[in-house]
């Protein structure tokens, strides 16, 4: 387990989303207060400020039902490595309502900063979200969060306030078909080199356009 677990300045809250969308082990409670956890391949940053998280889940889950009467939900970001990917396999399994998946699969649970769905403490960034609004179709639900708290192991976050790739080492998930596969996407992100020579009438008023992209080291 990496080093203590620290509260990150809401300023650099989209900072630590990163990249936009992860795997991820999400978490919730239902009346009783009873935990449950469930493993997620597509938890997307839906906006940057105020900070948005979005998801989707089957009518049928517990976490459905959870966010669904609590109105909160905690995200917690897996990293790639293979012990903490086996366990991110356990907490899909469609275990019966009430059973605590993050005990059937070892992990442990610690208190949220502002919520009481836990945050799970092998995880290295967390974060806490109150449903903004939800959306059925078919047999699936859209929940919307807007973020409320963020935290993240104390080695992992530099001084201006940007993720430690390789600590944080955040994973995709390949989709259903793939069933147990996984990628990293913890490398150092590669810069990408852009030109336009363009002019400022093509661009909405007051856009800076040629500040689009801010360097980051």
């Amino acid at each position: 387990m990496s080093a203590g677990k620290i509260d990150v300045r809401p300023q650099w809250w989209d900072n630590i989303f990163a990249p936009s969308s992860c795997l991820v082990i999400i978490t919730t409670v239902d009346k009783a207060g009873r935990v449950n956890a469930a493993s997620y391949g597509t938890c997307t940053r839906v906006c940057h400020d105020p900070m948005y998280i979005s998801f989707t889940c089957g009518t049928s889950k517990d976490t459905y039902a959870n966010v669904l009467a609590t109105g909160e939900f905690v995200v917690n970001v897996v990293p790639f490595e293979q012990k903490m990917l086996d366990k991110v396999l356990i907490c899909g399994l469609p275990f019966k309502a009430g059973v605590n998946e993050l005990d059937k699969a070892g992990l442990t649970a610690i208190p949220s900063r502002k919520l009481k769905s836990p945050r799970v403490a092998e995880c290295r960034s967390h974060f806490e979200c109150r449903v903004e609004w939800t959306h059925p179709w078919v047999h699936r639900l859209m929940v919307c969060g807007k973020v409320e708290a963020v935290s993240i192991d104390a080695d992992c976050i530099t001084g201006d306030g940007f993720i430690v790739w390789d600590k944080v080492k955040p994973a995709h998930y390949c989709g259903m078909r793939y069933a147990d596969r996984f990628v990293p996407a913890y490398n150092n992100p590669t810069r990408g080199v852009w030109r336009y020579d363009g002019h400022d009438d093509e661009f909405r008023d007051g856009e800076n356009w040629r500040a689009a992209y801010h360097s980051v080291d």
